[in-house]
């Protein structure tokens, strides 16, 4: 983003703030339109990723679907104007009333557990699901982000498949299997063996329209990071499709990949305070604006935009909430100053969506800048 630009964003509406680039959205849904060209597909963006009225409104008119695990977010998606059709539900561990909410208002389901199944059998015998497989497919990284190991509370274990076709016996319609592996899959060849497992499984049924395989897609938090192959693992879709039986579309369901790297979050620099060993600078932001780095100890590039020149010195950036609140130990900075605006980069998602009232302190505010 243009720093004369950013720098008027601030005059306007202050600290701290979420940016979004809508040009940048629409430059990763094109990247994963163009790899998946050769393939029969639909993009359901994630909304958990960030619901920003706005940005559902860019991805509604990119042509996206929405993938949502939540009765309101279905409703928000409903309400900015997606059909029903373009919209997956896929709780986690939710209420029978949250399947029913779905089942009713003619919203396609996919059903992560078995338990589940016997309900739907006895009150919506005529409905066709999806079922969410865990394939137990352990892969590298953060294992909070992990969802397809056999750990994880994720899916139905891919080794009740008797009992699955014990319910298809019994009339349970399925017409779509789904997968997700996790997010911010480093190799493309872990979503693969996913795909693999998935196709493996799907070959039991006779009936099914699509299958769903989530997302996983890398994005770059530092210079050196490489984003997932994309080539690479489309070509090896395509290559289950053609050895695939009958012909079925396939889904996939980007949150991250879509909208991190098209936000910021512009914070000021309160104090910077002398510890016994560290310098600190404290900002007017926290953990209750931006989780990922204490939750996740995820990294996040941090720039000193008010004095780009400055001596290089090492700082560890804190929050101002009343808890060990670290946006980044020892990072090297351009020397800041109170008063110096922050710009934290790759946070367009899990940012705002995770945010909290913590401290009774408030939300930041919102803004979205740019075309498609």
């Amino acid at each position: 983003m243009n720093l004369s630009v950013i720098q008027n964003i601030i005059q306007e509406f202050g600290t701290p703030l979420y940016v979004y680039d809508a040009t940048r959205i629409k430059i990763q849904y094109d990247k994963l339109k163009n790899a998946f060209r050769h393939i029969d597909h639909k993009i359901h963006y994630a909304s958990k990723a960030n619901e920003n009225i706005n940005i559902l409104e860019i991805m509604r008119d990119l042509g996206a679907g929405i993938d949502a695990v939540s009765p309101n977010e279905v409703k928000q998606a409903l309400k900015t104007g997606f059909d029903k059709n373009d919209i997956v539900f896929t709780p986690s561990c939710a209420g029978f009333n949250e399947i029913s909410f779905a089942l009713d208002n003619d919203i396609r389901l996919h059903v992560g557990a078995l338990e589940y199944i016997p309900f739907i059998l006895e009150n919506y015998p005529d409905r066709a699901v999806g079922l969410r497989i865990n394939p137990g497919n352990s892969i590298g990284g953060n294992q909070k982000i992990a969802t397809a190991h056999q750990n994880s509370k994720f899916g139905i274990p891919y080794i009740h498949l008797k009992q699955i076709l014990s319910y298809v016996d019994k009339g349970l319609k399925i017409d779509s299997l789904h997968i997700h592996t996790g997010s911010d899959v480093k190799s493309w060849k872990d979503l693969a063996r996913s795909v693999d497992s998935v196709f493996s499984f799907a070959k039991h049924f006779n009936n099914l329209k699509y299958i769903d395989l989530g997302s996983g897609f890398k994005v770059k938090y530092k210079a050196e990071d490489s984003e997932i192959d994309l080539e690479s693992y489309a070509k090896h879709i395509e290559q289950k499709l053609k050895d695939f039986p009958y012909a079925v579309s396939i889904k996939f369901e980007p949150g991250k990949f879509l909208v991190s790297e098209a936000g910021i979050l512009l914070t000021k620099a309160n104090i910077i305070k002398k510890g016994f060993h560290k310098t600190f600078v404290g900002v007017n932001s926290g953990f209750h604006h931006l989780i990922r780095p204490m939750y996740y100890d995820a990294y996040h590039e941090i720039v000193n935009i008010s004095n780009p020149d400055g001596e290089i010195q090492t700082y560890d950036v804190v929050g101002q909430l009343c808890e060990e609140d670290t946006f980044a130990y020892d990072r090297t900075l351009n020397e800041v100053r109170v008063g110096d605006i922050l710009m934290i980069k790759n946070t367009g998602a899990y940012g705002y969506s995770l945010s909290s009232e913590y401290n009774l302190r408030d939300k930041p505010k919102e803004i979205v800048i740019g075309t498609i």
